[in-house]
């Protein structure tokens, strides 16, 4: 497929992506979804005297939803495929260069957020950037950046699958202002008069989304992957051998200029991870469990307002009054009804009782919201409103109830992976060689000791850990398809359920060697492990010196008695 890189052609293929999402009602379903899931309502009902309460079932059940799949905290986990010993050190230093990436571009706290969008709009995206102008304290500069992306936002380039790696092109749109444009482009090289000739518009995907402001531009990012063959050396000396790579390029562009030239990312994968909360078929973009649920809502809502408008002018008694005999009669609650020769009984008020209020509204109300509730998965037992007589049974009913979530949690597993997997493939193309920590019990794992020399005598001085060294992240590129990650929960790979496994071994008895038990155990849980694990070993080492001089005197003894 030819790539197209003209700013008109994208743009055509931008107006036909927006044609695409138009034609399943995307934009128009995502500005309903927010609104209610927010508690705007009532929005666009004309009824000034009916009051309009809101009784938002839909968010109670999809922030339970929320929680329930991003309760769990994130773990990485990296594993060599094959049992090579430099591969197996490499993997655990940069499992612990990972986590410090998940800490710093805070992505957890996002991880959060794109989960919400998902719910609410049917689509996530994450973008996975590298930001070369981030001070990291080497000789290496730059580092991750993290932004979610809305799927109002993004624009496959086949919108009849949801396999984003296989896409033929994607763009993602933004909304800038226009000061930030000309300034990005200046920075590229863009001549004058092309920056002069950037303009504001007035483009849009939805009104939702982008406030009709002045000073705002649309630009594109277009991302797309070029094969090429390259030489690489062979195992033979001598030798070179043809190597088949794949790499992602992008371009930005405005109306009819470029503000960033075709660039090579050198990055085997797109920098954007997606997420739908129930897939569709052929379409990219999934089903929020809003929108089915959207008509139960304003049932609920009607019926509550109707009831409300009736207690409010049917609730209390009506006054009647003889205006012929009462000049007037003023009544805030029941307003009296004026009225001329009453009776002939020479009554000048009497009273009215207006009809009761059916109980069977009230009863059809709370059998919408249960059986909405129950029809999403969402018990009273999932969402704790039981009295907890027995806690056995309830934790069995929350987790039988948690079951039509499971495909979401295994998304989502998979979209985290997704994030991993383009977090290290930008690591193993821009970090270079980098400075990294190396953990106690794995420089002693694999025997990592350098020796200290005086700088007086000149002399050797003791052995110690090596805590540092230099690591060359682009060996990543090699290893990428030997790389295991693994990501979740207890039914995964979990730092607590290891901690818990650990424990429940050496209280058994199963664990003996405390040692053993420590190094089961992740660094972050215990301060100066690696000092404490060389305490238990020299004190180890003396309980055995000393047991083998008891056992030598018992030896000689024995020897002097014959």
């Amino acid at each position: 497929m030819k790539i197209k890189t003209k700013p008109e052609d994208i743009f055509k293929e931008y107006e036909k992506g927006k044609d695409f999402k138009t034609s399943i009602d995307l934009y128009e379903n995502v500005e309903k979804n927010q609104r209610f899931f927010i508690g705007d309502q009532w929005k666009g009902v004309n009824a000034p005297g009916l009051m309009k309460p809101v009784f938002n079932m839909i968010k109670r059940v999809v922030t339970f939803f929320i929680a329930m799949i991003v309760s769990d905290d994130i773990g990485v986990n990296l594993e060599s495929f094959f049992e090579d010993e430099e591969n197996e050190l490499t993997t655990k230093i940069i499992s612990k260069e990972i986590e410090k990436i998940i800490e710093k571009t805070k992505l957890k706290a996002k991880i959060r957020t794109s989960i919400k969008n998902c719910a609410v709009d049917g689509d996530t995206a994450m973008y996975v950037s590298f930001n070369p102008d981030i001070e990291t304290g080497q000789d290496a500069q730059g580092d991750l950046e993290l932004e979610i992306i809305d799927n109002t936002n993004i624009y496959f380039g086949n919108p009849y699958s949801s396999d984003i790696q296989k896409q033929p092109y994607l763009i993602v749109s933004q909304r800038l202002y226009l000061d930030q444009v000309k300034e990005y482009a200046k920075e590229n090289g863009v001549s004058e008069s092309d920056i002069d000739n950037i303009i504001a518009n007035n483009e849009s995907e939805s009104n939702y989304y982008d406030v009709q402001e002045d000073g705002l531009v649309t630009v594109l990012t277009k991302f797309w992957k070029v094969k090429n063959t390259i030489e690489v050396p062979s195992k033979i000396q001598g030798y070179t051998q043809k190597k088949n790579i794949t790499e992602v390029h992008y371009i930005k562009v405005v109306r009819d200029i470029v503000i960033k030239e075709e660039t090579n990312l050198e990055c085997s994968l797109y920098p954007i991870a997606y997420m739908t909360w129930e897939p569709r078929k052929r379409s990219y973009h999934g089903q929020s469990p809003i929108t089915g649920l959207i008509p139960n809502q304003i049932y609920v809502n009607k019926l509550f307002a109707m009831s409300m408008l009736f207690t409010q002018n049917m609730g209390f008694p009506k006054i009647f009054y003889d205006s012929q005999r009462i000049a007037e009669y003023t009544n805030d609650v029941g307003s009296a009804i004026k009225v001329q020769n009453m009776d002939a009984l020479g009554r000048v008020m009497d009273g009215f009782k207006p009809p009761d209020f059916s109980n069977q509204v009230l009863a059809l109300i709370d059998k919408t919201i249960d059986y909405t509730r129950d029809m999403m998965g969402a018990s009273d037992a999932s969402l704790g409103n039981v009295n907890p007589n027995n806690t056995s049974a309830i934790i069995a009913v929350q987790q039988s109830s948690n079951m039509p979530l499971e495909l979401q949690r295994l998304a989502y597993f998979d979209y985290v992976e997704d994030i991993v997997r383009i977090i290290i493939d930008q690591v193993a193309s821009n970090y270079g060689v980098r400075k990294c920590q190396v953990p106690g019990e794995i420089a002693e794992l694999y025997n990592l000791y350098e020796t200290q020399i005086d700088e007086i005598t000149g002399q050797p001085l003791e052995s110690k850990l090596i805590t540092v060294a230099n690591l060359d992240f682009s060996q990543l590129k090699n290893m990428n398809i030997d790389l295991n990650i693994d990501i979740g929960a207890s039914t995964f790979w979990s730092e607590t359920a290891q901690i818990q496994t650990m424990d429940s071994l050496f209280n058994k008895g199963i664990l003996k060697d405390p040692v053993q038990y420590l190094e089961g155990i992740p660094d972050k849980y215990i301060k100066n492990k690696s000092k404490i694990i060389e305490n238990v070993k020299a004190e180890k080492q003396k309980q055995e010196e000393l047991q083998q001089q008891m056992l030598n005197q018992q030896m000689e003894q024995e020897n002097l008695v014959t």
